[in-house]
């Protein structure tokens, strides 16, 4: 349970820094739009249309290889599942072998 709790941390941490890093991205950007707005002798709303034509197609593709992955699993699962086989006798580490003479 110790590596889940470390790895959600991890996560937290790392969408932490991701948030971050896009939040001073946009007050830059916004800081530029700001100093520029009046020099652009147009507007382009088609840029919104871009970028959310761009996050959707993201989406479906994302969403095919999900349900890509679960059919792969699904269909892996009866190889995937433990093996149960008789344990295995494994000299500790540092101990001599011995070999068995017939």
């Amino acid at each position: 349970m110790a590596n889940l709790r470390e790895s959600e941390e991890m996560e937290r941490e790392v969408f932490d820094v991701v948030r971050q890093a896009e939040e001073s991205i946009l007050r830059a950007g916004r800081a530029w739009a700001k100093a520029v707005d009046d020099a652009l002798p147009v507007r382009l709303p088609v840029l919104h249309q871009v970028v959310k034509g761009a996050f959707d197609f993201s989406e479906q593709v994302l969403a095919a290889q999900r349900e890509f992955a679960q059919a792969m699993l699904k269909a892996t699962r009866p190889v995937a599942k433990p093996a149960h086989r008789a344990p295995t006798t494994v000299a500790p580490h540092g101990a001599p072998r011995t070999r068995k003479v017939a």
